[in-house]
């Protein structure tokens, strides 16, 4: 059965603050730009001989407090994510996609260094008559077709990126259209008042099947067998005869 483990410090709820407060600084400096406009009636007064009280232009004069809070919250939206858990699944889906994309790469140079084993594989196979053994040791002599240590390291490697980013790539995308995953994390970080995106590591374990999201200040949520359903063995990779992407 999936588990949900969380780390909880009770703190205020976060509902956008940092939008509400940009409307309200916002607000008050419109509010006096608004009353700016009565300067046309002060115009009149003063046309008619009338003497207006010192102070009036105070109730619309916006003070540096103002501004300074004004600004303030600008920036603060600026540097909020305002992400939702899905848009951050998504997100670290693409970005594991691309990584394992290039380790394809990487292993299909790797896979061509080590071409000249087919080779040799080929020839060793049809020699059967003294003759055929004497030309295949002939080629061997003439043509280096050795491998090395380092070009096995970078197909190895190569190899395990490719297992490694796409076990990221296909739980974050399993984790994304999985709407108990999804609305657990966005509430989770509105009852800590942290957004989804400010998280310090996040990963997933294949071999105990668990999602790990963590974030400072010792916060954490872990997700257990989620995904079990979605696992795909070793027999379902290479008895499958042909991909299409």
């Amino acid at each position: 059965m999936p588990a949900l483990f969380l780390s909880v410090i009770g703190l205020p709820a976060h509902a956008d603050e940092t939008i509400a407060n940009l409307y309200s600084t916002a607000e008050a400096i419109r509010e006096k730009l608004d009353l700016s406009s009565y300067a046309w009636t002060v115009d009149m007064h003063a046309h008619e001989g009338n003497i207006v009280e010192t102070g009036i232009s105070e109730y619309a004069t916006i003070t540096d407090n103002m501004v300074t809070d004004y600004n303030t919250a600008i920036q603060n939206v600026i540097n909020t994510s305002y992400l939702t858990a899905q848009d951050v699944f998504l997100e670290k889906h693409e970005e594991a996609i691309d990584d394992m994309h290039d380790s394809i790469n990487d292993l299909m140079g790797a896979t061509t260094k080590l071409s000249t084993v087919a080779v040799v594989a080929e020839l060793a196979i049809s020699a059967e008559s003294t003759q055929e053994q004497l030309q295949v040791q002939q080629a061997l002599v003439q043509t280096d077709m050795t491998i090395t240590e380092a070009d096995v390291d970078d197909y190895n490697t190569a190899l395990k990126d490719v297992e490694t980013y796409a076990q990221q790539a296909g739980a974050f995308l399993s984790a994304a259209q999985d709407t108990s995953i999804t609305s657990a994390v966005d509430n989770y970080s509105a009852q800590n008042n942290i957004a989804v995106a400010s998280y310090s590591a996040i990963a997933y374990t294949q071999d105990i099947d668990k999602f790990v999201i963590s974030y400072d200040n010792d916060l954490y949520m872990s997700f257990q067998g989620f995904f079990q359903n979605k696992m795909v063995s070793a027999d379902d990779i290479y008895n499958q005869t042909s991909y299409t992407q």
